[in-house]
């Protein structure tokens, strides 16, 4: 009986751990991260553990969304989990089930990560452990006439210019894939906001990414309308682009004849790129411009939230959120991963195509999350599905209809901010 009442006080003063989640000396992640990810992962952690002498279990997993529901209904979670999107956190602290952290993020882009928590109060909830750019317009310089060239990398390029360098590149110049093995239409959806937000800025971005914008307002049916003018011009017809993969659809840049001249993808798609036929190489066989408009940029972004606050996962989330972490992932060749830390700078990643992406981030006036990975799901899985179908039959009365449908889906959805 002594020895269990000394045991169970010096748990109670933090002297020794025992055991369990939330202890002093061990650490419980969740993550989707595995493979080269989630090595990756695991070398950041490796020098936290060595620092603080507290060892972290991670497990990753490509069911983490599922894992991590299933946890939390059972009442025992993971100290801090990878979520899925960042509307899984706005809806995770509405429902009290996230920790708020210390102060905001004061890195590139503002503090992404706030929401309204069940008090009614904003506060920080996670950190952008990495981020991907989405807003880029790649294209083939090798195949692209030298007068094209040159408008197309002018600084004060319009979306309105863009289109028509793109008409005088080709009867049909954009490389469109929207099939995914998990979530079809997504490639579709980040058109529709990289639209949105630099035509109509970041206000009419917010408000429709938040539930307060009707899917049938003009500045939401500009965007769609502009995307359709886009899906018109695209390679093949509309089984093409339905059936195509989006790793793949930039493919045809590289072909003699070029089947298509511009693809709009993220920062992740170089490593398609490479893969191609002719293993093309980034600043010869392929370049990219930012989106065209307003100084801004859309990310996606892994975010890490804490359920159990403790004093050993605060040490966790201030040290991931350091530049010598996060160098861990922009310091590999390739990666496509950014860092929002000021203090990793764009002469920090590997590759010239890298340091011209990171610039561009650090550079912009406005960042946002993709807006559908912000959107309640359900919204989202609605917004990818629209997409798909408008594609299939893209006439404006066919628009009407989509748009009506979405909006009343809206108006019944609980939007957590």
């Amino acid at each position: 009986m002594r020895i269990l009442s000394a045991i169970l006080l010096l748990c109670s003063l933090g002297l020794v751990a025992c055991g369990g989640s939330g202890s002093d000396r061990t650490i419980t992640v969740l993550g989707s991260w595995t493979g080269e990810e989630g090595d990756a992962f695991r070398e950041m952690l490796s020098g936290f553990e060595k620092d603080s002498g507290i060892d972290v279990e991670y497990t990753g997993t490509r069911d983490a969304r599922a894992v991590l529901a299933s946890e939390l209904h059972d009442g025992h979670p993971p100290d801090a989990a990878v979520l899925a999107t960042p509307g899984d956190l706005r809806a995770y602290a509405a429902a009290g089930e996230l920790r708020p952290l210390p102060g905001g993020s004061q890195g590139i882009g503002g503090d992404l990560t706030s929401a309204t928590g069940p008090d009614g109060r904003r506060r920080s909830f996670g950190i952008v452990v990495k981020a991907s750019v989405k807003s880029l317009i790649w294209y083939n310089p090798r195949s692209l006439p030298s007068g094209l060239r040159e408008r197309l990398t002018a600084p004060d390029l319009t979306w309105d210019e863009l289109s028509e360098i793109a008409g005088q590149a080709g009867p049909r110049p954009w490389c469109l894939g929207l099939a995914d093995t998990s979530v079809s239409g997504w490639p579709g959806t980040d058109w529709i906001e990289d639209l949105l937000l630099h035509e109509s800025g970041p206000e009419a971005y917010d408000a429709w990414v938040s539930g307060r914008l009707a899917w049938t307002s003009e500045p939401v049916r500009s965007a769609w309308r502009a995307f359709g003018s886009v899906v018109a011009a695209s390679r093949g017809d509309a089984r093409t682009a339905l059936l195509t993969g989006y790793g793949q659809a930039g493919a045809p840049m590289f072909a003699t004849p070029p089947g298509c001249r511009f693809d709009h993808a993220g920062s992740f798609i170089t490593a398609f790129y490479r893969q191609a036929p002719g293993r093309p190489e980034a600043g010869r066989d392929y370049d990219h411009i930012p989106f065209p408009g307003a100084s801004s940029v859309v990310i996606g972004g892994d975010v890490l939230g804490v359920f159990r606050d403790t004093p050993a996962t605060r040490r966790l989330v201030a040290h991931l959120a350091t530049a010598g972490a996060q160098r861990t992932w922009t310091g590999r060749p390739g990666g496509g991963a950014f860092s929002l830390n000021r203090e990793v700078r764009p002469d920090d990643y590997p590759d010239p195509a890298a340091r011209r992406i990171a610039r561009t981030l650090a550079d912009a006036g406005t960042v946002r999350f993709d807006g559908s990975d912000t959107m309640p799901t359900v919204m989202a899985a609605a917004f990818n599905h629209a997409v798909l179908e408008y594609v299939a039959d893209p006439a404006d009365g066919r628009l009407d209809d989509i748009l009506g449908s979405l909006d009343q889906l809206r108006r019944t959805t609980r939007f957590p901010s």
